[in-house]
């Protein structure tokens, strides 16, 4: 069996205005100056904190793609066990990364921020409807290979 070389994966989960789509740009101008094929493509969340906008990178060697003869063929979104690094700008949407299954124990680096925006169903609850944040950190430490955490909001 061939070991076919695999592109770098990358998923950033950001709510509106918290520079998800300039962070992308970026990842995708760095690996470009760096020797890479890189694309990125973004699914917006659906209405009011019921998720972030998932922008998605795939960056593949150009050399490798030039050795197999050709372009490679790149995702368009994140699929659940295939990514190697996950980006959540928001505690919440760290959570909604390893519940969908974007993080793994296997292969991801989780970066995420310990900060909290209140989603609406945490809002509506009657009483306290908060999810306990040290149980999202602690389920999201459990749920990837390495697990970089600090408060992005400072």
């Amino acid at each position: 069996m061939r070991n076919t070389p695999q592109p770098i994966k990358i998923a950033i989960l950001a709510m509106g205005g918290e520079g998800g789509g300039v962070l992308a740009d970026w990842i995708v101008d760095l690996g470009e100056h760096n020797g890479y094929i890189a694309q990125t493509t973004s699914v917006p969340g659906v209405a009011q904190r019921t998720g972030a906008t998932i922008y998605y990178l795939e960056l593949f060697p150009a050399e490798q793609a030039l050795r197999d003869g050709g372009q490679p063929v790149l995702a368009m979104m994140p699929l659940p066990g295939d990514v190697d690094v996950v980006l959540a700008s928001e505690l919440m949407e760290a959570g909604r990364a390893v519940q969908r299954g974007l993080v793994t124990p296997d292969r991801s680096t989780l970066i995420a921020s310990t900060h909290r925006v209140y989603s609406i169903a945490e809002k509506m609850a009657m009483g306290d409807g908060r999810v306990d944040s040290a149980e999202l950190l602690a389920h999201a430490a459990r749920a990837a290979k390495r697990f970089v955490r600090f408060d992005m909001a400072k």
